[in-house]
């Protein structure tokens, strides 16, 4: 299972990461590499951030070379440390751990700590949400958070290596850190919000279509629903791709997600997805990630083969071939 060079395969990599991932979950410690992106990101913040526009372009892409530039040189000599470099990269388990503990708190009746444990996870006002609204938030973070935690990483890492993960990590931590509508972020995280959308197009599609195919489990009405949910609704969320992954869910489900949501104090419509067949229920978080899981489990199946197909071909990752592919048109 060895290169002649002495270095991992690309497919078994990709699967000792998730195993990992699904072995330990996504530790928490001061040197997590997503954790030190963002601590890098804020210093070139601190200098840049008067600058507006140019500001955000320049952290972006400051934080960008300096966490290539170290993944480069520490992967070089070492290709192994892909494996652990990529296993930080993705968090699967940890979103559906986080969001289990939401239901948890609503299946005990302790509303309070249900908000508190929702106001980790998402960046909306968690302080008044109801019941419904707590299973709504936390479903649509099931659903929309399955494209950064999984299929994003591995998309980009099967389409340009660790390097290509590490851009789609910076790109994805720099947004979920400025790349809000509000007056205090509006300039700054345009273009973190702006790239972190083009490279999410593919893989939030990817992502809404494997929820679908999962969502067979719950039965081929389930399966029909999420596929014409996704989409005849996925293009009324405020966001150009989070609508497919959220579209699904609600369509597999048979509720509704989206709609008013308040951040930092102002009010956003994210567009109303799914037909409300039903009341939502505190069990649909539930029933939420374990689509999400059987979802995962059929995107490593999907990636292996990728990956195997490029290492036979003799391409490690998908930008060889296309290369190859343009040299030879």
């Amino acid at each position: 299972m060895l290169e002649s060079t002495g270095e991992l395969l690309p497919p078994l990599k990709v699967f000792l990461s998730f195993f990992a991932d699904q072995l330990f979950g996504d530790p928490h410690f001061s040197l997590h590499p997503v954790r030190l992106i963002g601590a890098l990101a804020e210093k070139f913040r601190k200098i840049f951030y008067p600058w507006g526009y140019v500001g955000g372009f320049l952290t972006l892409s400051l934080t960008a070379a300096v966490s290539l530039f170290l993944v480069g040189l520490l992967t070089f000599p070492f290709p192994w440390l892909e494996v652990l470099l990529l296993y930080f990269f993705i968090a699967e388990k940890a979103l559906r751990k986080e969001v289990e503990k939401v239901a948890e708190a609503l299946e005990g009746g302790d509303l309070t700590l249900a908000r508190e444990r929702l106001s980790f996870l998402v960046g909306r006002d968690t302080s008044s949400l109801s019941v419904s609204e707590c299973v709504r938030a936390a479903v649509e973070t099931v659903a929309e958070n399955f494209t950064d935690a999984l299929v994003g990483p591995l998309f980009w890492y099967a389409f340009g290596g660790i390097l290509g993960a590490t851009f789609y990590k910076v790109v994805e931590t720099l947004d979920s850190m400025y790349g809000y509508k509000t007056p205090v972020w509006k300039k700054f995280g345009f273009f973190p919000a702006k790239l972190d959308d083009i490279m999410n197009f593919l893989p939030a599609r990817v992502a809404g279509s494997l929820l679908t195919l999962a969502s067979f489990s719950l039965g081929p009405a389930a399966f029909l629903r999420a596929l014409k949910t996704m989409f005849s609704d996925a293009k009324k969320h405020d966001s150009p791709n989070s609508g497919f992954t959220e579209a699904a869910m609600a369509g597999a489900l048979g509720i509704e997600l989206g709609g008013e949501v308040i951040y930092q104090g102002r009010r956003f419509e994210k567009g109303h997805l799914g037909r409300p067949l039903r009341e939502r229920e505190v069990e649909d978080i539930l029933r939420a990630t374990k689509l999400l899981r059987r979802a995962a489990f059929l995107w490593l199946i999907l990636i292996l083969s990728g990956e195997a197909f490029l290492w036979k071909s003799g391409y490690p990752h998908l930008i060889g071939l296309i290369t190859n592919a343009l040299r030879g048109a």
